[in-house]
């Protein structure tokens, strides 16, 4: 019989397509394709599963509020592993965010099991941001944060493994007062990790992609994808590839995402008179982005906040393509790295680095951490070990 995983998160790319919702999935695919039998616990959606060789299995609870954590969510999750029939089987007990912590207090009923805990992010860091923002909507929901605090004290302590996604996220939890409820020794840093098959250097369906697009095969086609909210910077790349098309007058801009922000977007972009070569695209599956970055050249994300590893640009490196992006990034500047403030864009630097990008050969440049492969291969490895 094969080692069971059980997986427990509110909320999956069948609910919406978000960084904690893929990098979930990913996660659950992998492990399946591993060996693991996989189980993923989540609330109820309508959207159909692709199907997939190597698909793990998906309980859907019904009749609770979707994507989101609620009383039902907390007492369906507790039901659930209380009444698993193969307890003695099971390997690790994963919780998305705080997905899994009603399932703590029967941690002692899975004798070889790690529970370990998947931190996007903690509930301090995200009550210092709000506060931050000196916007008075966003200091008064940080009340939940603070109630999220004390959620997080009574659970962090019964985890074997608390793992941060990257590290801003691993900042937060070392950092006071969350060491007060999160031991150092039990903090392991797992980057998030991209498929690197998925997004792959492959242009194999360039030409094809282009084509349905009416794109000119030579034209210098620039894209971003991520979600059409102010923050995100969309509007600082529709001003960039302004003064980008002014010299490569045949360039095209590809936007992928949809969001509250796309009427000013789509207002911008008719009053530069750019409508013929700023293409909106909605909201596309992984496997599709993926095909799209092939017919792209240069990859934009502008975004205006500060933002540890988004998924979009990992994609965007693992597809090779080089990218114009935000100084709040934590990258480092490179031969296929520009960064810049979004405020101040030095458009002229930003011309020469385009032009030295003509004559170089589409690779893949995302480090190896970041892959998918290096990511699930760590995960199991804490499946073996005990935490100090």
């Amino acid at each position: 019989m094969a080692e069971e995983v059980i997986i427990f998160a509110r909320s999956l790319p069948f609910h919406h397509l978000g960084g904690m919702e893929v990098v979930a999935w990913d996660l659950a695919v992998q492990l399946q394709v591993k060996g693991f039998k996989v189980t993923v616990v989540t609330t109820d959606f309508d959207e159909n599963i692709p199907v997939l060789e190597n698909n793990p299995q998906i309980i859907k609870l019904k009749n609770i509020p979707k994507a989101a954590y609620s009383a039902g969510w907390w007492t369906e999750t507790e039901k659930i592993i209380e009444t698993w029939g193969t307890k003695d089987n099971v390997s690790a007990v994963i919780s998305i965010s705080a997905g899994a912590f009603s399932t703590l207090k029967h941690k002692k009923s899975f004798p070889n099991a790690k529970f370990i805990m998947q931190a996007h992010g903690t509930s301090i860091g995200e009550l210092v941001s709000k506060i931050k923002t000196r916007k008075i909507k966003k200091i008064l929901s940080s009340v939940k944060n603070i109630f999220g605090f004390y959620l997080d004290a009574k659970h962090y302590s019964y985890f074997d493994w608390v793992v941060a996604v990257g590290d801003a996220v691993k900042k937060d939890l070392t950092s006071f007062p969350t060491t007060l409820i999160c031991s150092y020794d039990k903090i392991v840093k797992i980057e998030n990790g991209i498929d690197e098959y998925l997004f792959s250097d492959d242009i194999s369906q360039r030409n094809t992609v282009r084509e349905q697009l009416g794109i000119s095969s030579e034209a210098k086609v620039f894209m971003s994808a991520s979600r059409l909210h102010e923050q995100k910077g969309v509007d600082k790349n529709i001003d960039l590839f302004a003064e980008i098309k002014k010299v490569n007058v045949d360039a095209k801009l590809l936007i992928c995402g949809n969001g509250p922000y796309e009427k000013q977007l789509r207002k911008k972009v008719d009053e530069l008179k750019l409508n013929h070569d700023v293409i909106f695209l909605g909201a596309k599956t992984r496997t599709e982005l993926a095909r799209i970055m092939q017919g792209a050249d240069i990859f934009l994300f502008l975004t205006k906040r500060v933002e540890g590893l988004p998924l979009n640009v990992l994609e965007a490196m693992s597809s090779g393509l080089p990218l114009i992006i935000s100084e709040h990034l934590t990258f480092n500047s490179g031969d296929k790295i520009f960064k810049c403030n979004p405020s101040h864009i030095p458009f002229k630097d930003v011309q020469t680095y385009i032009n030295t990008l003509s004559s170089k050969e589409r690779r893949s440049f995302i480090p190896d951490k970041n892959t998918l492969s290096h990511s699930v291969s760590e995960y199991t490895s804490l499946f073996l070990r005990n935490s100090k």
